[in-house]
């Protein structure tokens, strides 16, 4: 089989594409299969093609084809597309009845990963945004955009990736941009002349209002977490320098909320920076999903398979971090 060491196949997992309505049990089963001149095409049980063979392969985590599919949407690479200008697409994303659903954004070799909900895509030369289910929820109408953090995402045109410098860590061009702060619903988001909340957001000097409202059954759920102040200490316990007191609290918001296919809140943890920015916490620990009914669960990785109830999660992982203070006794960041 021939090798295409510059490309492969995003397997789509969790955090990126899951939904229960997606899960293998609830659809007809699928596959991948190779044509004679080892190009990658999905077939149904019965072998009738649903995508042709028209795709590189690289295989990683389907390299047994005899492996059912388990991803509600399949995200494949055609040939010749990683030529293409910036922004560049990663391939075709499908659903499983083989309909092209977008063309994946370009981002760190693969396909652009689900960051609160949405991730991008590409359409006519510009960049917007997809749900998990692959459904275009922001047009295509920028040169380029960021992740959403905090319920946020910075957006330009007139501005471009620079290869010229460094073609392996480009930089981005905004000598001659318009830039924008957008919402959920990419409107553009006023600045305020100051902070009004101490939850808005900063970002590079400009004050953006806090994004998040809830039920009060949602500001419950969201309090259970706020109120465990051994997770901040857990979690900060490592941490080389020292921080201020709110440095040192971690700051929860759901992200990502229930629908009819997919019946979690997703929770990301946010740490306060000295910049009085809201950053998202670098911990794939402080990943949460809770129930319609009020149960937290901690998710390794998004993988739901593993999912952890609060209460053990947290035990756990206050262990590891009096173990770490155990080794680390000049650990500027101790608690009791």
């Amino acid at each position: 089989m021939k090798k295409y060491t510059s490309l492969v196949i995003f397997i789509c997992v969790a955090l990126c594409c899951y939904s229960l309505k997606g899960a293998s049990q609830e659809h007809k089963k699928l596959f991948y299969f190779l044509s004679p001149d080892s190009l990658l095409g999905v077939k149904d049980e019965k072998g009738t093609i649903v995508i042709p063979a028209t795709h590189y392969f690289l295989p990683i985590a389907y390299d047994d084809f005899r492996l059912p599919i388990n991803d509600s949407i399949l995200i494949l690479v055609p040939k010749r597309t990683f030529n293409l200008k910036d922004p560049k697409p990663y391939g075709l994303a499908y659903n499983r009845n083989g309909k092209v659903l977008y063309a994946p954004y370009l981002f760190d070799n693969g396909p652009d990963f689900l960051e609160e909900g949405l991730s991008r895509y590409v359409e006519n030369d510009k960049i917007g945004f997809v749900n998990r289910y692959g459904e275009k929820v922001i047009k295509a109408q920028w040169d380029w955009v960021s992740p959403f953090e905090y319920g946020i995402a910075r957006a330009c045109n007139g501005c471009f990736i620079d290869y010229s410098k460094d073609a392996e860590h480009p930089s981005l061009d905004l000598s001659k941009a318009n830039t924008y702060y957008i919402d959920k619903n990419g409107r553009v988001i006023q600045a305020l002349q100051k902070k009004q909340s101490k939850h808005d957001q900063t970002i590079d000097s400009i004050f953006l209002p806090y994004q998040f409202s809830y039920s009060p059954f949602e500001s419950n759920l969201l309090k259970k977490l706020n109120d465990l102040d051994l997770i901040s200490k857990a979690h900060f316990a490592n941490y080389y320098n020292r921080l201020t007191e709110e440095e040192k609290q971690l700051h929860f918001e759901i992200v990502e909320k229930p629908s009819n296919d997919f019946p979690y809140y997703i929770i990301n943890a946010f740490r306060y920076d000295a910049d009085g920015a809201y950053r998202k916490a670098d911990n794939p620990d402080l990943l949460f999903y809770a129930t319609e009914i009020g149960d937290i669960y901690q998710i390794p990785y998004g993988n739901l398979e593993e999912k952890v109830p609060l209460k053990e999660w947290l035990s756990n992982y206050d262990a590891e971090a009096r173990r770490y203070l155990k080794e680390h006794p000049d650990a500027p960041n101790r608690y009791k």
